[in-house]
């Protein structure tokens, strides 16, 4: 899970910019520092986001439409309140933008909180949703916007943000304001399609919140997108084995797993998922063998042994298979 706490103190007023701007001078920053503008000198705007003006204390579901338009899914402000207003809060916690994203089948990808990695996002034509306090540490005021746009050679952020379309911020301040959120923002993603700056860790935070709303199609397409661009990386295959199987693809999550085990042989979890899907295919006996290899890589204390001996019992109550050249691991 993100080691970034989700805000829920009451005073979430969604406010267009004003008096709160203020505070310590912090660091010069320049966004033209960034890799992803090496060579770019003219503004970068993604002139297509939607916008959608903010009613009263709601800039969530305005900002969250906002994104969610942008990646081609068309949603009303008003459609998206029942979702993610909190009333008693007056304003949108994070946990409830992120789930609504997901019960959509698109993947909400958050961004690591370095600048770099939020212009990189932008070069690349996504729109991301960040938090700011406008407030104080001691009296914070939150507020979603949506950054659109970058302006290298004067050093400015371009945002939809309240009630304005093109609200045209200093990097400085805008850092300032982010920083006081805990530079927290997201982009939305279509399953099969990447973000930029994709950090492994990240994106499979990613993927399986789409599993835990029961988007398994969806994110075994993402798994697959990552293991385009890291064919080797294990927790993607690791992860498409259990969309897969969830999926009933007995045979897909067979292969997933077994590319895991090959790369990491003595892990009790690929160990027993790979003895569980080849048993279900009427591989008995190398099921088994699986099951007792990882029993005898675990200490006698751990949990994980419960669940392991389980899988081993109802493989060697099923009727012997065949266990023929189809059920031996795939040779390298």
């Amino acid at each position: 899970m993100s080691s970034r706490r989700y805000k829920t103190h009451r005073a979430f007023v969604c406010l267009t910019l004003g008096l709160f701007l203020g505070g310590c001078a912090t660091s010069p920053v320049q966004i033209a520092d960034s890799p992803a503008l090496a060579g770019v000198v003219a503004p970068v705007e993604l002139d297509a986001t939607p916008f959608f003006p903010q009613e009263a204390l709601q800039c969530g579901p305005a900002a969250l439409a906002t994104v969610l338009g942008a990646a081609g899914v068309p949603a009303l402000p008003a459609d998206l309140v029942p979702e993610v207003f909190t009333p008693g809060l007056e304003g949108s916690l994070q946990p409830e933008l992120l789930g609504a994203v997901r019960r959509r089948g698109l993947l909400p990808y958050e961004v690591s909180g370095d600048l770099k990695s939020l212009v990189a996002q932008v070069v690349a034509g996504s729109p991301v949703l960040i938090l700011q306090n406008l407030g104080l540490e001691s009296f914070p005021i939150w507020h979603y916007a949506v950054v659109v746009g970058l302006d290298p050679a004067a050093n400015r952020i371009i945002l939809r943000s309240g009630g304005e379309a093109r609200l045209i911020m200093s990097a400085r301040k805008f850092l300032r304001t982010w920083e006081r959120a805990d530079r927290w923002g997201f982009v939305v993603v279509r399953p099969g399609e990447l973000p930029a700056a994709i950090e492994p860790a990240a994106y499979s935070r990613a993927v399986i919140g789409l599993e835990s709303v029961g988007r398994f199609a969806e994110a075994a397409r993402a798994w697959e997108a990552g293991l385009k661009i890291t064919p080797g990386q294990p927790v993607y295959l690791f992860g498409l084995g259990n969309a897969r199987y969830a999926l009933d693809d007995l045979a897909g999550a067979r292969a997933a797993w077994e590319h895991y085990v090959a790369l990491r042989p003595e892990d009790p979890s690929g160990l027993n998922n790979l003895a569980v899907a080849l048993g279900e295919l009427g591989c008995r006996e190398r099921g088994m063998s699986l099951a007792e290899r990882a029993l005898d890589n675990l200490p006698e204390a751990d949990p994980a042994r419960t669940e392991i001996s389980r899988s081993l019992q109802t493989l060697r109550a099923m009727p012997p298979g065949r266990d023929a050249g189809n059920c031996q691991a795939p040779r390298p």
